[in-house]
């Protein structure tokens, strides 16, 4: 796919601030808006959710609004480990269960992975099918992945909501730097995963990446090809996406976006960036 130099990189902008405590407060209320509108419309909301360190804040501010009426909301992780055990803290969807509100955890459909992978793959696709997913939470691997959508093996026109797969070196890596586990040796090397198209069907999408281990990530996702080689660029063709750093994150984004530009990193090509409050697809700093 080429290369799609914008003033916009996406839809509902993006969005630079100072710690990840803000960035954090920021998404929730971008996706409790999302949620709200949902349960307005059709008294229900149906959000995928994923399970990462990026997302504490994020996960935290959205679960203690009080607007959120959580028995009305089914929630899924958008990935799974295979060959760990569902009540290992590892587990995505342990992880999520823990920290979604009691209100929702009657409505969390969690993905089974002591069952066959590819009876499961078609078991909850079905469930993701049933009605129109409203929301998707989600954060950015160092490598760029979505859920475990491995660079230049995602497909964005993959047919299938769910695939098992086999997880990329520096998304395990990643796992022992983040403190998930002790050694490479105890990662698990295969998953099961939500799709591209899966995750991007949500009606709004909402990103949060906290860090300077991201910055590369988010540079390439935001300025550089849309194309597989970084699947998270794939958020610049949705109608109502939007992303949410930390400085650490943003911190090789053209400026200005609030952050200067680390001394001998050359600056992204291809996107000029402008600033303004709540202005759709712009760049942003608070």
């Amino acid at each position: 796919m080429n290369d799609v130099p914008t003033a916009s990189p996406l839809t509902s902008g993006v969005h630079v601030h100072p710690t990840p405590e803000a960035a954090g407060a920021d998404a929730a209320r971008t996706a409790a808006a999302a949620i709200l509108d949902a349960l307005r419309a059709r008294g229900r909301a149906r959000v995928i959710f994923a399970s990462a360190p990026s997302q504490e804040q994020m996960l935290a501010a959205l679960a203690a609004d009080a607007r959120i009426d959580w028995s009305l909301v089914t929630s899924f992780h958008m990935d799974e480990y295979l060959g760990l055990a569902p009540d290992r803290p590892q587990a995505f969807g342990r992880w999520l269960q823990d920290r979604l509100p009691a209100a929702a955890q009657a409505g969390f459909v969690r993905i089974d992975t002591t069952a066959d992978p590819t009876a499961e793959a078609a078991r909850y696709a079905g469930l993701l099918s049933e009605a129109p997913i409203d929301l998707t939470c989600l954060g950015l691997g160092i490598n760029g992945h979505v859920a475990f959508n491995e660079p230049d093996v995602a497909r964005f026109d993959d047919p299938e909501q769910l695939r098992v797969i086999e997880l990329d070196a520096r998304s395990r890596d990643q796992q022992v730097a983040e403190g998930l586990f002790d050694t490479l040796d105890d990662v698990p090397t295969r998953a099961l995963t939500l799709t591209v198209p899966a995750l991007t069907s949500a009606a709004v999408v909402v990103a949060t990446v906290l860090g300077a281990h991201k910055a590369r990530a988010v540079a390439d996702a935001l300025v550089g090809p849309v194309s597989p080689s970084c699947p998270g660029s794939v958020l610049r063709e949705h109608p109502r996406a939007s992303m949410h750093l930390d400085a650490a994150a943003a911190s090789l984004l053209p400026e200005p976006a609030g952050v200067p530009e680390p001394a001998g990193v050359p600056e992204p090509a291809g996107v000029p960036v402008r600033t303004g409050a709540g202005a759709s697809g712009h760049v942003t700093a608070s």
